[in-house]
């Protein structure tokens, strides 16, 4: 697309979110504000787990270091599942937890295409951005935060782009790499329209990062302890994504096998009966235990998610990619873990070949560490390329330990203000700070539950085989 082509859209997209949100915000009582200093508020992407579990690492140590965040905004917490959100609550129970409702949904659970995200977008626009704006407005009255830290969620960071807020925004996503990687990814429409929504003009963009990279925060993930692996009856494989159809060839590719396939809580019944005739298939809902059973597993089966294929490449496992047909995101995921990592293995059907842009052989361009070969190839070449996985593996562990230091390195100094910032944010917030805490008292922000313990069990869960619980031990 002409790159001018590509301006006049951007531009457009803008225009048309001032539109929307600018007399919105003020009839619901947005007024100009003075930032209150060390005020931070925190928006979270609920598309999926990873923003949620990078998110929980990096508040826990931004609180050690003494940051207070008062508020923790989630796009739509009906998507968080219940283990999740009750862990949230337990770990921070000094914030107050707000659900904006408000998210575009990538998928249904069963499949993924950009014409139903394209209709969804216009839906969500047309029939929740007053309730949007009575939110936001209520919050920036109520807390006047000085910084947005925000994990990829593009309704606030917008909303403090069309109105020129003070409030600082900070982005820290995994997509960040996308855009310091230089691939040719970061310039399509799509990933400028989606940086011009969750960073803006305004905003600072963050990288996590698969490998060094600078400027960047290690790729946020928790490494499972080392296991033996469980090898009664051959073993098993875990498999997770979001969108599971795509995953549908463990139904007859690879019978022999044992698979553990984790799917969101709430697609847990349909998935259940939709694997029912392939006994070798057990399906349970997304928990903690997850890496759990990835250290005992032969390997991962997977979309080219951020989050669970680093854990897996971490720990050394050999990992199959799938990919959702037009996910931009992970089709990037794809061909990045393929040229770096030995232990990446994809399809050689066609669809995969045109993607990555090679001949019938399947033969992946010079310098690419990854494969393209059939599932079954996969299943039986492991120790070809344990001594490379093992490798890299610890290589990649090396630059994951980094995580929490340059977490506190690279976004304390975005929190912190400036000496004279600070203390005219201390003059100008002395005179109201009185009337302020009684405006909190009566807002009825107090914190919430903690709720069960976050290790509990879902209760949507169905009973699993014995094998299941003895890959626990």
């Amino acid at each position: 697309m002409p790159e001018l082509l590509v301006r006049l859209l951007l531009g457009l997209l803008f225009v048309a979110l001032r539109a929307q949100f600018y007399p919105l915000l003020k009839l619901m009582g947005y007024r100009r504000f003075e930032p209150q200093q060390g005020s931070v508020l925190v928006t979270c992407c609920t598309n999926g787990l990873g923003h949620l579990h990078q998110m929980e690492r990096v508040l826990a140590v931004l609180e050690e270091a003494g940051v207070d965040f008062p508020v923790i905004a989630l796009a739509k917490e009906k998507k968080v599942p219940s283990y999740k959100l009750v862990a949230l609550k337990h770990r921070f129970p000094h914030a107050r937890f707000v659900d904006l409702d408000f998210e575009v949904d990538y998928d249904n659970g069963k499949s993924f295409k950009n014409s139903a995200i394209v209709w969804n977008a216009a839906k969500t626009a047309c029939t929740r951005s007053v309730q949007l704006s009575r939110k936001v407005a209520a919050l920036f009255k109520q807390y006047r935060p000085a910084y947005c830290l925000s994990f990829w969620e593009p309704a606030v960071a917008s909303i403090i782009n069309v109105m020129k807020a003070p409030t600082r925004l900070i982005a820290v996503a995994s997509q960040g790499q996308i855009y310091r990687d230089s691939s040719g990814d970061e310039r399509g429409l799509l990933m400028r329209g989606l940086h011009q929504l969750c960073v803006g003009p305004r905003g600072t963009l963050v990288p996590l990062s698969v490998l060094p990279m600078e400027g960047a925060i290690p790729q946020i993930v928790s490494l499972p302890p080392a296991a033996p692996l469980l090898l009664d009856d051959g073993g098993f494989y875990v498999a997770y994504t979001t969108v599971p159809q795509v995953l549908s060839p463990l139904k007859s590719k690879l019978a022999g096998r044992r698979v553990l396939l984790f799917v969101k809580e709430k697609r847990l019944a349909y998935y259940t009966s939709k694997y029912k005739r392939y006994p070798h298939v057990t399906v349970q809902p997304a928990s903690p235990r997850f890496a759990h059973y990835l250290a005992r597993s032969r390997g991962l089966i997977a979309t080219p998610s951020r989050g669970v294929v680093t854990q897996a490449l971490a720990v050394g496992k050999p990992v199959y990619l799938f990919c959702p047909r037009g996910h931009l995101e992970q089709e990037y995921n794809l061909r990045f873990y393929l040229k770096h990592f030995a232990a990446v293995t994809s399809p050689r059907t066609r669809r995969y070949r045109r993607l990555l842009r090679v001949g019938r052989a399947g033969t992946l361009p010079s310098g690419w560490q990854g494969r393209l070969e059939s599932l079954a190839e996969w299943d039986a070449g492991h120790a070809a390329r344990e001594g490379a996985r093992a490798s890299q593996g610890r290589t990649l562990s090396e630059w994951l330990s980094q995580t929490d230091e340059l977490i506190a390195k690279r976004l304390l100094p975005l929190l912190t203000p400036a000496p004279a910032d600070a203390a005219a944010g201390e003059a100008a917030a002395a005179a109201g700070r009185g009337g302020a805490a009684a405006e909190r008292a009566a807002s009825g922000g107090a914190a919430s539950p903690a709720g069960p313990s976050p290790g509990a069990a879902s209760p949507l869960a169905s009973p699993a085989a014995p094998w299941v619980e003895e890959a626990l031990r």
